[in-house]
């Protein structure tokens, strides 16, 4: 009996020294909340188009991690590169029609979004706007060419906010809102919004939602004292 107790002792000591050597699991990294998405898709030349033009050698990306800015293809980035694939739930959650979609998510809702060919181009003062709500783009900035609907009754800006969490809504719903309670006392009395385009609807809202909100910041959350998009640092485009 004495051998038998002894031998089972062995089997157990070797076993907890088995389980000590094995290696610990990797730490899943805390998904960045909020953070700014690059949703690309596999054969889209433009989304390659745009990466390349920002990661080049002195460009956007490279002066926006100078800034401290995390740019990669995890959740924990404070801008994830990331392929419509690995995210498949997410996209179809937020009816990502089109590629790339460039917006900022907070927990899961998308919060900001960037339309191209609106005047805004896609730069390090657009990631800096969806990442913190605020424009910081200096006065004189180059625009990129108009390539959407206009007629010309108000200015385009590319940077856009959600209006009742609805990062993609209709025209219909842009009008009702910007006709309702919230916004109705703000329209002045010769725009006449139902004639105008969808685009310029959207960038009425825009503005009118950050006189508003005076420059709202993502969240109720405070930001961490490392976090580069905090109050009392600025984002340098140059």
């Amino acid at each position: 009996m004495k051998h038998i107790l002894t031998a089972a002792l062995i089997l157990i000591a070797v076993a907890a020294s088995g389980l000590a050597d094995e290696p610990k699991a990797a730490t899943v990294a805390a998904e960045w909340n909020p953070r700014v998405l690059f949703i690309t898709s596999k054969d889209c030349a433009r989304c390659e188009t745009e990466l390349s033009r920002l990661r080049r050698a002195g460009g956007d990306f490279e002066k926006m991690q100078g800034q401290g800015w995390k740019i990669g293809a995890g959740a924990d980035s404070h801008l994830q590169i990331v392929d419509r694939e690995a995210i498949a739930e997410l996209v179809e959650k937020l009816g990502v029609r089109e590629y790339p979609t460039v917006a900022c998510v907070s927990e899961g809702e998308i919060v900001r979004s960037f339309k191209s060919g609106c005047t805004t181009p896609l730069d390090a003062w657009t990631f800096g706007f969806l990442a913190k709500g605020i424009d910081e783009r200096p006065p004189g900035s180059v625009s990129e060419a108009t390539r959407v609907e206009t007629t010309g009754h108000y200015p385009l800006r590319g940077n856009h906010w959600s209006i009742d969490e609805d990062w993609n809504p209709t025209r219909e719903k842009v009008v009702s809102h910007l006709r309702g309670p919230t916004h109705g006392h703000q329209i002045l009395k010769n725009y006449e919004i139902e004639r105008w385009s969808y685009e310029e609807l959207r960038s009425l809202h825009d503005n009118l939602h950050e006189r508003e909100m005076g420059g709202v910041s993502y969240s109720g959350r405070s930001a961490p004292a490392s976090d580069p998009f905090g109050a009392g640092r600025k984002l340098s485009g140059r």
